[in-house]
């Protein structure tokens, strides 16, 4: 069957076209008999039978044989598979394939609205497609489909990086500066590497040659240092770390703030009350923003936000916190602001996050205890 009836996120021609490869030719269409709610809690919808129901998509005419066999990779990659249905364009009926989840994974909720999903996730969704199609042809797509989640949550940076990008240097130069020739992905698992052949140009106005750059891929993630300002005490934690333990460091368990990434939809306010309470089991009465930005911007896409938390920290708040389903152990220290400047001033910590929050602390303090 040739034509292809679509009732979701691919009702958004520029997606569509960008997992199809090349524009399609779509109509507005219907099917009786079912209709499309959001999947309850997620950011995409189902579609379920329901008794004078009406699925409103788009039907799909004139694909080649490569943007069918693109379609179905993308959607095998989330366990979607082709179904025949009878569809009406508005000028009869007629069939055509739909893909459909094998079994339903997802209960249901409100009623679908495309509109909102674009405002909402359609630079994510497009940017994880992009990567997802890169695999075309070179992974099995049940394979990619594993690892959407961290897909996703690098789209998330990459969308939240164009919608409120960083401070412009003096030179006014932007990504508009640079081309870039050639994408690769010879890496991806919970992280990626993107590598780029590219040129830039160069402060005199003339283009660079092409060169080859490789980065570390994460997502934006929240660092927070709970503090507080009547008792003058700071919460770490410790854990242990693989960056440390792969360099060769024999002190691989590091201290450091509250931190984690920030989950798609999710804001770094809504990040940092959540990894608090997972890793400290502490709820903040005011988080300060101090400082966002990258740490190692010539290997790493990884964004920070930091945090100082304002918390009630008496002696029994330490033990032994994280999520068992992310396999976290993380044991919570206390400690006053002297003994952390003294750690600060020794060399004694190894995490430059801790120590930027500390040097903040140490010029905000005084304003904190009479005001926190």
């Amino acid at each position: 069957m040739n034509d292809f009836f679509v009732y979701g996120t691919l009702r958004h021609k520029p997606l569509l076209d960008l997992v199809a490869g090349a524009p399609v030719e779509a109509i507005p269409a219907r099917i009786s008999g079912f209709a499309v709610y959001w999947a309850a809690g997620e950011s995409f919808p189902m579609i379920t039978a329901e008794e004078g129901g009406q699925a409103e998509g788009l039907l799909l005419r004139n694909l080649t044989g490569i943007q069918r066999d693109r379609l179905d990779y993308y959607e095998l990659a989330f366990g979607y598979q082709r179904a025949d249905v009878c569809v009406d364009p508005g000028t009869g009926h007629e069939m055509a394939s739909c893909y459909i989840a094998a079994r339903q994974l997802y209960s249901q909720g409100e009623p679908f609205d495309l509109d909102a999903w674009i405002g909402k996730w359609a630079p994510t969704s497009m940017r994880a497609a992009e990567e997802v199609m890169m695999s075309f042809g070179n992974e099995d797509p049940r394979d990619v489909g594993t690892r959407f989640g961290t897909i996703r949550m690098r789209a998330s940076s990459y969308a939240n990086a164009q919608a409120d990008p960083s401070a412009l240097t003096p030179s006014g130069l932007t990504a508009q500066n640079v081309i870039s020739h050639r994408r690769m992905i010879p890496y991806a698992n919970y992280f990626a590497v993107d590598e780029h052949d590219l040129s830039f140009q160069r402060h005199d106005g003339s283009p660079s040659e092409v060169v080859n750059r490789a980065t570390f891929m994460a997502a934006d993630a929240v660092i927070v240092l709970p503090y507080d300002p009547v008792r003058d005490r700071v919460l770490l934690v410790e854990q242990f770390r693989a960056g440390p333990y792969f360099r060769g460091d024999p002190h691989c368990w590091a201290l450091e703030p509250v931190a984690g990434r920030i989950d798609p939809g999710e804001t770094a306010i809504e990040a940092a009350e959540r990894e608090t309470r997972e890793e400290a089991r502490l709820e903040m009465s005011r988080l300060i923003p101090v400082n966002r930005g990258y740490p190692s911007p010539g290997c790493s896409s990884e964004y920070y936000h930091l945090f100082v938390g304002l918390a009630d920290l008496p002696d029994d708040i330490v033990g032994v916190g994280g999520e068992e389903t992310e396999a976290e152990d993380i044991r919570t220290h206390l400690f006053s602001y002297t003994e952390l400047m003294e750690m600060v001033d020794n060399d004694r910590i190894s995490t430059q996050p801790t120590c930027l929050l500390a040097l903040w602390l140490s010029r905000a303090r005084d304003g904190l205890r009479q005001t926190g």
